[in-house]
This record gives C-alpha cells, sequence and structure tokens, in this order.
C-alpha cells in the first residue's frame, strides 16, 4: 500500500499547484495595465522585460514597505489602484512600495520569445494584460505594444 501512496501524493500536489495557477483566469477578473519597459536581456535566463507601472502610484503610503492593493478599471480602460492598505485584506495582491511606486512580485518582469525583447524595449509604451483571482493571485498573461 506504501509503495503507490506516496506518487498519488505528489501528483496530487503538483496538480493542485497548476490549477490554482490557471484558476486566476478562469475565475477572476481581467485588467490591463500601462506599463514601460526596461532591461530586456539577462545572459541567464534569456529575454525577457523589466516593466514599471506609471498608473500603480501612491501618495498615501510613503515607506517602502509591504503593502495590500486591489485594482480597478479606469475611465480609459486600464487599471489604477482601488484600495492600497499596509494590513492585509480579502482579494488583495501583496505588493511594495518603493519611492511612491507600487509593483508586485508577479508583475516586475515578462518573459518574452528570443529576439522580441529589443523590439518592446525600443516601443517604450506597452500594455500588460493580467488576470486577477477573487483571493489576489496575479497572473500575467499578454504584453503588446500600446496604441492608445
Amino acid at each position: 500500500m506504501k509503495s503507490w501512496l506516496f506518487p498519488i501524493i505528489q501528483t496530487t500536489v503538483v496538480v493542485i499547484l497548476l490549477v490554482s495557477y490557471y484558476a486566476a483566469s478562469w475565475f477572476g477578473e481581467q485588467y490591463v495595465l500601462r506599463a514601460e519597459p526596461f532591461d530586456p536581456f539577462d545572459p541567464f535566463y534569456g529575454e525577457y522585460v523589466m516593466l514599471q507601472y506609471p498608473d500603480l502610484q501612491t501618495s498615501s503610503i510613503t515607506d517602502d514597505n509591504s503593502v495590500y492593493f486591489t485594482l480597478k478599471e479606469a475611465d480609459d480602460g486600464f487599471a489604477v489602484i482601488d484600495r492600497i492598505d499596509n494590513e492585509s485584506f480579502f482579494g488583495a495582491i501583496k505588493g511594495s512600495v518603493y519611492g511612491g511606486n507600487v509593483t508586485a512580485p508577479q508583475l516586475e518582469q515578462y518573459y518574452v520569445e528570443q529576439g522580441l525583447g529589443p523590439q518592446l524595449e525600443s516601443a517604450r509604451e506597452l500594455q500588460v494584460t493580467i488576470d486577477v483571482s477573487s483571493w489576489g493571485t496575479i497572473r500575467p498573461v499578454d504584453l503588446q505594444e500600446r496604441t492608445q
């Protein structure tokens, strides 16, 4: 009995991790963020685009610390911060504030196809489409040049 129990537990854990990753797309909301690229290549990881978000800024929290925030869609169709707090709340995305700019680990870099990094860096105006689950998980799904 013990010889087959451990592989079943391992498989179950992997399936739960995969389902939780894709559940952000299945059950969450989709937002589009304005993004600006910098540093598009790493010799160890390949091409990726480091991103910063001009619309994700706060003046209410000034210390460089962990924050929890939610997003909402603004009138122009791009996402902005809806609520931000130092304390965790349901549905919040865990992030950090550096010099008034808010970011989250899942939003900082986006891996792209080989050869696409320099093109995205020269564009300077990008948009990132993300899925955000109701429990605060972020899944970036698309990165492209911004047209508006």
